[in-house]
């Protein structure tokens, strides 16, 4: 009797194994069944019966092929002919740039420039730019250099050190 209601905790709470299950179902149909077990006979049963049942067979309909309006091997030859049209037409546009007797290019702005005239004195007005920003970023470097050194207490003492020589030397004792 324990044992049987261990299984059916077992089984309800889902974590019996199938051994223990045909144990249960044995036991109910069985003709020992125990008093505080009939309710579970009709679940059991059920069981049973629904074994028995089968599904009606359903027919399934069959699947309608579309015949293509050109055969197969035609299309092929077809997508390949466009295929091979398109690189043709692509290939002909294509022009490869022409060699000039250009020594020297340059790009700016995407713009090709072959006046070395005017290129060199682009580059030269965008180096001064450059040299412009570059000065004017090092000035707070350089002012903050100073004023370290003026407050360097090395340079005080020595200043100090002269300025007492100084007055050393004007004002004899």
């Amino acid at each position: 009797m324990n044992d049987i209601d261990n299984l059916l905790e077992k089984y309800f709470n889902g974590i019996s194994s199938t051994e223990e299950e045909k144990k249960l179902k044995n036991y109910f149909k069985g003709k020992g069944i125990l008093s505080e077990h009939e309710i579970y006979k009709p679940l059991f049963a059920a069981f049973d019966a629904e074994k028995e049942i089968k599904a009606p067979g359903v027919a399934l309909p069959e699947k309608k092929t579309k015949k293509l309006f050109l055969p197969r091997r035609t299309m092929i030859w077809i997508a390949g002919s466009v295929a091979v049209a398109l690189l043709i037409i692509t290939f002909s546009t294509f022009h490869p740039v022409q060699k000039q007797n250009v020594k020297y290019v340059v790009i700016v702005n995407g713009k090709k420039i072959t006046n070395q005239q005017k290129a060199q004195h682009y580059a030269e007005s965008m180096f001064g730019e450059a040299k412009k920003i570059v000065e004017s970023s090092y000035q707070p470097l350089q002012e903050a250099t100073n004023i370290k050194e003026e407050l360097d207490a090395r340079n005080i003492l020595k200043e100090t050190a002269k300025n007492i020589e100084d007055i050393k030397t004007n004002y004899p004792q």
